[in-house]
């Protein structure tokens, strides 16, 4: 077995023996898409967020949720903070989520269950 110390990555699949990707690690130059039956149903969604994270994916490669997390600053000082964990309802979006953001201090946060 190999064993790293250390390992610097920008974008780790986690993949089942066929290839089908079941975790995905990400920098905020590799947001992964939103997919549903192997489709991008939501294109360009989160590309420009300044995340990275963690995305859950069903056995049938569809995404189930997911913790991102990130900030951008301005040159004014001005700021924004966000922080998510969700978990999916099958073939829907989110049915549970944790989640932080702050804005230049105003803050909003909390646990929400989606009907």
């Amino acid at each position: 077995m190999t064993e790293f110390k250390s390992i610097d990555v920008q974008n780790l699949n986690v993949v089942d023996k066929d290839g089908t990707v079941r975790m995905r690690l990400f920098n905020n130059d590799n947001i992964p898409p939103v997919l549903q039956d192997g489709e991008d149903f939501l294109p360009g969604h989160r590309q420009n967020d300044p995340i990275a994270g963690l995305m859950f994916y069903n056995a049938e490669g569809d995404e189930c949720g997911g913790l991102i997390f990130g900030n951008e600053k301005d040159d004014h000082g001005n700021f924004k903070s966000v922080a998510s964990l969700t978990f999916d309802q099958y073939k829907q979006d989110q049915v549970v989520q944790m989640h932080y953001d702050d804005e230049n201090g105003q803050r909003n946060y909390g646990f929400s269950i989606y009907d």
